[in-house]
């Protein structure tokens, strides 16, 4: 009579086991699988769906970080102020490659004039920045359809505030730095936001402006470092030498880097933390010619080094928008969009900006929540 029992008693066991290795099974699989699939997956049943949704499968997506060609998309941002509320922006998240309507949202802008600056994506999150520090930051997840507004900041009474501009990061969590150019003071002012602590803090920038006019522009570097452990800003001004300032995620720390040339009317683009390339673009004469020069250190020196010069052809469409590409809008350009190919090294074409209110930005899917 015992026997039975015992045989009863360990077929629990084994079933128990049995459930619990094929947990482990589904979350092997569903970790290789594109995030677009997996959300679909998410309607399979109750359970699918909370395995999904628990914070544990998410932070091994986020650390997993597997790379897969078909998590990487084309996101086309639309900035619309027809037949909505007087002062009320509608910014709209498409895919480039179907016209699908990920997500949209609204938000007040008594300056239409100022069209918001787009920063990421990092870990599949963007960042919108009005450009109007009353005003707050966005951040949101496309794939997710999430949306969340930063808390605004306070400066000082003596302060004048002249410029924002922003960065997103991650460093177990997301992270957004706004660098602050005060006019009055002539210096910079940074803060940084952290999702955990859901507020800003002060962080420390030695950058004080010593010459007599302000700073012209202080300006986020796009970047192929998708892991946000960096971020980098370009800083240029009158009759000086243009710098980068860099910002390490990880230790909250910035660095300033002193360019030994003024670049003028150019892009530069972050290869990794260490590395840049600049390019010169032939807009004012018409010709389609660009220049293209990588960084080189030598000790503390920093140098640039000509690599080629290319001639970028007519407009285009990138050839199935395939991974890898990055945007350079240059402002009051006839010449469209340029797109770059980070991984070739490589101009691919030129690309027609529906309206000067768009911008196009490469977006890998990612299950961080804001």
């Amino acid at each position: 009579m015992s026997h039975p029992q015992t045989g009863n008693h360990g077929s629990h066991i084994a079933s128990r086991q049995y459930i619990a290795i094929t947990d482990d099974v589904l979350i092997e699989i569903l970790l290789r699988l594109p995030i677009k699939s997996m959300l679909r997956l998410r309607t399979v049943c109750r359970f699918w769906r909370d395995v999904i949704d628990s914070p544990y499968f998410r932070k091994l997506h986020t650390l997993n970080d597997n790379n897969l060609p078909e998590d990487t998309v084309y996101i086309q941002i639309s900035f619309d102020h027809e037949g909505i509320e007087p002062n009320k922006v509608l910014v709209n998240l498409q895919l480039q490659h179907n016209h699908k309507d990920l997500m949209s949202y609204e938000y007040a802008n008594i300056y239409w004039e100022l069209v918001p600056t787009i920063v990421g994506s990092v870990k599949g999150l963007i960042c919108i920045d009005p450009r109007n520090i009353t005003i707050p930051l966005a951040i949101c997840n496309p794939f997710l359809g999430q949306v969340k507004n930063l808390p605004l900041t306070s400066f000082g009474p003596s302060c004048s505030i002249g410029q924002r501009s922003v960065a997103i990061g991650f460093d177990e969590d997301y992270k957004v730095v706004q660098v602050l150019t005060c006019l009055k003071h002539r210096c910079l002012h940074a803060q940084l936001y952290s999702r955990t602590a859901d507020s800003w803090r002060e962080l420390a920038v030695d950058c004080r402006i010593t010459y007599r006019t302000e700073f012209y522009e202080v300006s986020p570097i796009k970047s192929c470092c998708k892991n946000g452990h960096f971020a980098h800003w370009l800083m240029g001004g009158h009759g000086f030498t243009s710098r980068i300032l860099s910002f390490d995620m990880k230790n909250e720390v910035f660095r300033i880097i002193t360019l030994p040339t003024v670049l003028s009317e150019c892009s530069i683009f972050a290869e990794d933390e260490h590395s840049f390339r600049y390019f010169t673009f032939g807009c004012e004469t018409g010709d389609r010619v660009v220049q293209i020069c990588e960084s080189r250190c030598e000790g503390s020196k920093f140098s640039w080094n000509r690599v080629m010069t290319d001639e970028i052809v007519p407009f285009a469409a990138p050839e199935q928008w395939r991974a890898g590409f990055v945007f350079f809008e240059l402002p009051y350009c006839k010449w469209g969009s340029f797109v770059y190919d980070y991984h070739a090294r490589e101009f691919v074409c030129r690309h027609y900006l529906p309206s000067s209110h768009s911008r196009f930005i490469e977006c890998r899917g990612s299950l961080v929540s804001v």
